[in-house]
């Protein structure tokens, strides 16, 4: 689900500089209430705050006073950000700059250039220039105005997604704001938010339940919105406290409804669905589901959608359940299907120089590994002779640690070579296909087609990270895989996909696109020259281990001493060997087999896999 940050963007203004007074010059005095007149003004009535920052800027210059001409040009350029005159607050900046003046005012003169550069949507720069001012402020030790800039560099961190360096930035600024409970307030909420995302919950509730005291004390109703909306995530996330999860989504809900806050609303409706859901209170969850749907967009949707299926399946109103798992598939492809277009055309288009740079890549890959090895060897040869007969007592050690390191890098090169030699042969081929169809103007064929292509490729780029995706996912990327096999291969085959009864689509597991390798190789080698070549793939369930069948009707894999073990010594097969290790090594539970059966009269192979 997602949190909202509160970000806390100010314009720092310091307290006045504390000036000499000057014989007969009742013109400072005047210049020292114009600004704080001009502050006063500043959050109420604009026009009036400008009025007052120009009297002082004029007096400033009618007696030359260099500090406080800096501090009249720091006032106006201030209200010339919040007007987005951008140009002449630079100006103004730029003026001080060009002077010798005290740090406090420096590093005010900086926040507000950084100010500039974020509301122009240039966060690096921003963030590049709030740091410079951090490092003028800290050595005048004034840290009124340090925490304001404190704040912004870990906001725009938390917004370019630094996460630990906004932490770093609110954590300095939290035990600076104590005079300021309205700031203390924001950073709090903005801790917060960051803490859960980064699952540092104790952390997250400590600075929540502080800043809603807060918030309750200046009746900041805004800031309780967000604080109940995301203890409200909370607790619908953690699993076992659906009651307080529904009790902090009502009061958000009040809140933003009393606010008229209606862009994030869908969240908190979602929320109080999903928890209901959870404590199995089916009629009550589609309630605040159906709440939530109103302006719900993207991935809020899918949400929706998922949580609606599961309600209505939960009441056994297995039709209406249907009904929302297709909305919900048709939603993540419609939401997908802009990108994979210009990823579809992009593969076109780069093919020929990704082939290059593969062959590239496979040079400089050997290049290395052959450097790498020159260089170890040359180390050892020259430790042997500087070291005598001391290297020959320690050398049994040191050689051993070397060739371990040595086997372990060129097994991670071998790797890469072999990632570099898989040329994407399939995939050129069925664009090719794909666009003899387009050429003979068969929208039909062209467009079942390409929404298999993107589907697979859909797939095969989000799921490719991951070390477990669903049966259903599975079942996507076989099917879109087989279709354009059967546009490759003219339909010279037919294929079946079943889902026995006791397999969840959703919730049962299997190693990461494990499957494809045994139907390709059915596809190729299998029904090769057959003419009525079938592929039937079945998930099922044996006892409580999770089975996938892939069986042909082909010729079986043939066993002559130079072709024995075909299947097995194919590349992607020795890739997923390795990846059931890694699995069954690293995953808790975890434990993957393959039993492989083949005779004349076909090949079936048999995954099995227990629970992760």
């Amino acid at each position: 689900m997602k949190i909202f940050y509160t970000i806390l963007i100010g314009i720092c203004i310091g307290n006045p500089f504390i000036l000499h007074s000057q014989s007969n010059n009742g013109k400072v005095t005047e210049i020292e209430q114009s600004l704080l007149r001009s502050k006063e003004f500043m959050h109420k009535n604009l026009d009036s705050s400008m009025y007052y920052s120009n009297k002082a800027l004029y007096l400033s210059k009618s007696i030359a006073n260099d500090t406080l001409l800096a501090k009249s040009n720091l006032q106006k350029s201030s209200l010339l950000i919040f007007k987005k005159g951008f140009s002449e607050a630079d100006s103004l900046l730029q003026n001080n700059l060009s002077k010798e003046l005290p740090k406090h005012i420096e590093g005010q003169t900086w926040h507000n250039l950084g100010t500039i550069q974020y509301y122009k949507q240039d966060f690096e720069k921003a963030l590049s220039i709030y740091l410079k001012a951090a490092k003028i402020l800290e050595k005048s030790n004034n840290q009124k105005l340090l925490v304001n800039t404190y704040t912004n560099i870990g906001s725009i961190n938390a917004s370019l997604k630094y996460y630990d360096n906004a932490l770093n930035y609110f954590e300095k600024a939290l035990p600076l704001s104590e005079f300021n409970e309205s700031i203390r307030l924001q950073i709090l909420v903005n801790l917060s938010t960051i803490y859960y995302d980064q699952k540092l919950f104790k952390k997250y509730l400590e600075s929540a339940g502080n800043a809603e005291k807060l918030a309750k004390k200046y009746n900041a109703k805004r800031m309780l919105s967000v604080l109940y909306s995301n203890l409200s995530n909370y607790y619908a996330e953690e699993g076992s406290a659906y009651n307080k999860a529904i009790a902090y989504g009502k009061e958000g809900i009040k809140l933003k409804k009393e606010l008229n806050i209606q862009n994030t609303i869908g969240f908190t409706y979602n929320n109080l669905g999903y928890s209901y859901l959870k404590k199995e209170e089916y009629s009550k969850a589609i309630a605040y589901l159906d709440s939530a749907m109103p302006g719900a967009q993207g991935l809020l949707k899918t949400y929706i959608y998922n949580n609606l299926k599961k309600s209505y399946a939960g009441l056994k109103d297995y039709k209406k359940a249907m009904h929302y798992a297709d909305l919900k598939d048709q939603l993540k492809d419609s939401i997908t299907n802009e990108k994979q277009k210009e990823k579809v055309a992009e593969l076109t288009e780069k093919f020929e120089s990704e082939k290059k740079q593969q062959q590239i890549d496979i040079l400089d890959t050997k290049n290395e590994l052959q450097a790498f090895t020159i260089k170890q060897q040359k180390t050892f040869l020259v430790i042997l002779l500087v070291f005598g007969l001391l290297v020959l007592v320690l050398g049994y050690f040191g050689f051993k640690n070397y060739k371990t390191k040595q086997q372990l890098d060129t097994v991670l090169l071998q790797q890469k070579l072999r990632k570099t030699q898989l040329n994407p042969h399939f995939l050129f081929n069925a664009l090719q296909s794909i666009q003899n169809f387009i050429y003979q103007n068969d929208k039909e064929k062209s467009s079942s087609y390409l929404a298999s292509y993107s589907k697979l490729i859909r797939l095969v780029l989000e799921k490719s990270d991951q070390n477990f995706i669903s049966v259903e996912d599975d079942k996507l990327a076989l099917e879109s895989y087989l279709n354009l096999q059967q546009l490759t291969h003219n339909n010279s085959f037919s294929y079946h996909i079943e889902i026995d009864e006791e397999v969840d689509e959703d919730f049962d597991r299997l190693p990461s696109l494990i499957t494809q390798p045994f139907v390709e190789n059915a596809v190729l080698h299998g029904l090769k020259d057959i003419p009525e070549g079938t592929i039937t793939v079945r998930y099922h369930k044996k006892n409580n281990t999770l089975c996938v069948s892939i069986i042909d009707n082909g010729n079986g894999i043939k066993t002559k001493k130079d072709d024995a073990k075909k299947l097995h010594k194919s590349m992607s097969m020795g890739i997923i060997e390795e990846q059931l290790k890694h699995l069954n090594r690293t995953s808790i539970g975890f434990k993957g087999a393959i039993s492989i059966d083949s005779s004349t009269h076909g090949t079936a192979v048999v995954l099995s896999f227990t629970a992760a």
